[in-house]
């Protein structure tokens, strides 16, 4: 699925993000996310801010472990998307996704997956206006 046309010779949306957050399993979910974002085939990895529609990921993660022998098993992560629009010839950010998932040292990449899954789910949601045809959103709360 790709969401916009950004140009005519690359047609991939770009993607900022930044981790917040010193946990073990926060940081392998943050680079497992970029992997699949990478990888996409709707999406593009940049660093830097362009002048055209983008998406900024924000990842916030902490370890929720209340003894040494928890540490490094599991990490609750926010999750806040926000995108840049111009409308009127100004940039205009809206945040129009904000999730908060617990996520398992084992499952780092499925997570990812999941979370670029539900990404799509509700950007397109988000540009169709629940018009339908779209998938549902994976991780609860869904719109649909």
């Amino acid at each position: 699925m790709v969401p916009l046309t950004v140009g005519a010779q690359d047609k991939k949306l770009p993607v900022s993000i930044k981790h917040f957050g010193k946990d073990q399993v926060g940081g392998l979910f943050a680079e497992a996310f970029e992997r699949e974002v990478s990888n996409s085939s709707a999406y593009k990895r940049t660093s830097e801010q362009g002048r055209g529609p983008e998406f900024y990921v924000e990842l916030i993660s902490v370890e929720p472990g209340a003894t040494l022998s928890q540490q490094g098993r599991k990490s609750v992560i926010s999750i806040v998307i926000q995108s840049f629009g111009f409308p009127n010839t100004f940039p205009v950010s809206d945040m129009w996704y904000h999730k908060v998932i617990v996520v398992d040292r084992h499952e780092v990449g499925k997570m990812a997956k999941v979370v670029l899954e539900d990404l799509n789910a509700r950007w397109c949601n988000y540009i169709k206006s629940s018009v339908g045809g779209c998938p549902r959103e994976r991780i609860e709360p869904a719109l649909n």
